[in-house]
């Protein structure tokens, strides 16, 4: 999970509501139900959530160092 901790335009914290957004979404709640379900208003904050690509876990498969440390 690499979701900025506060709203890049309004300065809202906002990362507290991420694991609570991905479970809504796991019970097959809409994504815009969830997000008002959580209390997200303004249109800054949702497309915080909205716009995020978390791609942590596909790029912790790589060991860069091995890689890097066979090439030379």
């Amino acid at each position: 999970m690499i979701i900025p901790i506060r709203c890049f335009t309004c300065g809202k914290e906002i990362s507290s509501k991420w694991e609570p957004y991905q479970e809504l979404l796991k019970i097959d709640k809409g994504k815009a139900e969830a997000l008002d379900e959580l209390g997200m208003r303004r249109i800054c904050c949702r497309r915080m959530f909205l716009g995020h690509v978390d791609i942590v876990d596909k790029l912790l498969k790589f060991d860069i160092v091995k890689d890097f440390t066979q090439r030379s």
